[in-house]
């Protein structure tokens, strides 16, 4: 027993540091209002950076996480799956993120939407971002086109673009599927798998959206974490994670906190030595 608990700790290690730490995603620092103090908090936390989005992430954020050292991880961009042209909005930002590394995480929107149409959306997001030096992820969404993973790898293999990713999101997938489909489901789309969005969770008796229960900060719920390092070291992931906050109660100081400290001590576990 003793050498298998010390197993799945050395797994912990292995993938905490594969993703060379957390980032945040911007829905957890509702009630932290400057991006002067969004900033200071997740740098004192020991926060990656931020997971923002096109209406959010202005010039006075990209500096103010510049003097502090963060990064903009991840910008969470949803589109109307059949829209003709990529809004200029939209355009700008991606611009504006050029030489910084961020990833593009795309979501559609829009159910009744052709495989063709969602796939030209994709293709404009990608070949936009790749002119900027930055790449493309699908964001699994529930109730969007991109919705459960395996719809969502259907548009990926089709848009036939080099180094388009695709994320797994816990609770979208908690919210979809039988919790037992989440080791074949993450080897499904291990070789394209890029970010893992991650947020403790209580095991529920029928999939939906109940985020008071999905959703809770990293290390409390039912849910048995362990599963997913499990399965990310066994296919050998080495991309980015990030937390998921969305409607987590609480300052965002204590839960962010919360979770920080969670996180630590799965990376704390590389000091474990087997005897």
């Amino acid at each position: 027993m003793k050498r298998m608990f010390i197993g799945i700790l050395a797994l912990f290690c292995i993938t905490t540091h594969a993703g060379k730490g957390l980032a945040v995603f911007d829905n957890g620092l509702t009630d932290v209002k400057s991006v002067d103090a969004q900033a200071e908090l997740l740098n004192r936390l020991g926060y990656r950076g931020i997971c923002s989005r096109p209406s959010n992430c202005t010039p006075e954020l990209l500096e103010a996480f510049d003097r502090s050292g963060l990064e903009i991880v991840y910008s969470f961009v949803t589109l109307k799956a059949d829209v003709r042209d990529i809004p200029a909005s939209v355009v700008r930002h991606i611009e504006s993120l050029k030489g910084r590394n961020t990833i593009i995480w795309l979501a559609l929107t829009g159910r009744n939407v052709s495989d063709e149409q969602a796939v030209s959306v994709i293709r404009k997001v990608y070949d936009l971002a790749k002119m900027n030096g930055l790449d493309t992820v699908l964001y699994p969404h529930i109730g969007y086109r991109t919705d459960t993973i395996i719809r969502t790898e259907h548009l990926r293999k089709l848009a036939d673009r080099p180094d388009l990713g695709i994320s797994f999101n816990l609770c979208h997938f908690l919210a979809q599927n039988d919790p037992e489909k989440l080791e074949e489901t993450i080897r499904f789309i291990g070789p394209n798998l890029n970010v893992v969005l991650l947020s403790g969770a209580n095991r529920i008796p029928v999939p939906k959206n109940d985020w008071g229960e999905l959703i809770l900060p990293l290390g409390a719920g039912t849910f048995d974490m362990h599963r997913v390092f499990r399965v990310l070291d066994e296919v050998g992931y080495d991309g980015s994670f990030c937390l998921q906050c969305y409607k987590v109660p609480g300052p965002a100081e204590k839960h962010l906190r919360q979770s920080m400290d969670a996180w630590n001590k799965y990376a704390e576990a590389c000091e474990v030595k087997e005897p």
